[in-house]
Formats: C-alpha cells, structure tokens, sequence
C-alpha cells in the first residue's frame, strides 16, 4: 500500500483491513492479526492502523479482550455501520453530510436533556471543562479535546445508549476525513464564549437557546476548516468570527 495521507490513509487501511478479513477468511469471534502485523502487512504506520481499529471498535465491529487480541464480531448486527462506511468512503460531500448528521444528533441530545434533571454535578463539570478550554487557550494550546471531551459530556447526560453508539462513530469518521487548520485562538475564544452560553441554557431550561448556541458552533468549527471567517448557522443567525 503506497504511503498516503489525511482522508486517504483512513481509507487505504480500512480497505486493506477488509481485505485482509476476506484473504485469511475470518469469521465473526476470531482474532484479528495483531496491530504490529497489520502495520507490516499494509505497509503503514502502527499509529494509523491503531485509529482505524478504534473506529472499528467504536462502531462495534471488533472487540478487544485484554491480554487475548483483537476479534471480530458479528457483521449482521450492524447494518448502520455497512451504510455509514460505504458512504463516507465514496460520497465526495461525505464531509459536510456527516457534520451535519453530527450537529442533527446534538440538536436532539441538547432537547433530551432539558427533559431529564441535571444535578448540580453534572452542570458544575460541564463548567470545568469550559475553565479548561479557557486555560488552554490563554497558554497558546489547542482546545479542541476538551472541547470534544464536552460534546462527548452532553451525550452522555442524555442517558440514551442508542444515541452514544451512533454519535461515538459518527465523530470518529468525520474527525478522519476532516482536516483542520492549526490552533486559531481568536476563533476558539468565541467558541469557549458559546460553550458558556450552552452550560447557562442548560441550567436555565432555556432549550433553544442552547441549541442556537450549539449551531453557532458548528458553524465556527466549518470556519476553521474552511478558512472562512463568518458563517450562518441553519437557524439563519451569522457567526461573526473576526474581530
């Protein structure tokens, strides 16, 4: 396999994987090679393989068992996962599409929550990781895990398994196939802006007003990637991300 880069690494390894599974005719429950032999054999980097295999093991397809490897699990299972691979592997707009599924699943976590009570535990880490942010960025760092560590947060507060297994994979493809730009502090000082808004609104009951905050979001992680400075969100507010 040539030496490939970003979205096109993912997808050599996730189709040599398959490939490999075919070759040695594995079937659901046995063991996968070991991540050092399928860097060998794909000729790519173990770091790079071990993504590809978390994704995997995100979506449910394999399962590691400490001390034992890695197996395979039943496919008929997971007929999402066949959709959701296959698009993105082949759709040019699989990019933006998936974003927006990711933004569809937050809009719909953000109103499950309203619907639960948040303990005062629960809103108190939520400001922790927002603190976080804030220190991060004042000392010149990317904040971009802590951010997601607070997207993975709200997901959680929904108490929905189905919901956490369908966004878990979703976020792990699009952050394969997406390529941002390096840290962008005047527009991730806005973004921790609206990240307090969104704690606010949960703490208030205030449900759109979470969910327009979430959207301006979405709107300033596309202007990272993208390069451009001002963006509409779908409730048809503009994120204003210059000075």
């Amino acid at each position: 396999m040539k030496t490939m880069s970003g979205s096109s690494k993912f997808e050599a390894i996730f189709k040599g994987i398959h490939q490999l599974i075919e070759e040695d005719g594995l079937r659901p429950g046995d063991r996968l090679p070991s991540e050092r032999e399928l860097s060998e054999r794909l000729n790519a980097g173990r770091s790079s393989v071990r993504e590809v295999l978390r994704s995997l093991e995100l979506l449910g397809l394999i399962s590691t068992r400490r001390g034992e490897g890695t197996f395979l699990e039943p496919v008929y299972a997971h007929q999402f996962v066949d959709l959701l691979a296959g698009f993105i592997l082949k759709n040019e707009n699989a990019k933006k599409d998936v974003m927006e599924m990711r933004m569809i699943l937050e809009i719909g976590a953000v109103r499950l929550i309203q619907k639960h009570q948040v303990t005062k535990e629960q809103t108190a880490h939520l400001e922790y990781l927002v603190e976080k942010m804030k220190r991060l960025v004042y000392d010149h760092q990317n904040p971009k895990k802590v951010m997601m560590d607070f997207h993975a947060y709200l997901i959680k507060l929904t108490d929905n398994y189905l919901l956490t297994r369908v966004w878990h994979p979703v976020v792990c493809f699009e952050k394969a196939i997406s390529k941002e730009k390096d840290n962008e502090e005047k527009i991730y000082q806005k973004m921790i802006a609206c990240y307090e808004e969104i704690v606010d609104a949960i703490k208030e009951k205030r449900e759109w007003s979470a969910i327009s905050c979430l959207e301006r979001l979405f709107a300033a992680w596309r202007s990272i990637r993208t390069g451009n400075s001002h963006h509409e969100s779908s409730s048809g507010m503009e994120l204003d991300l210059t000075d």
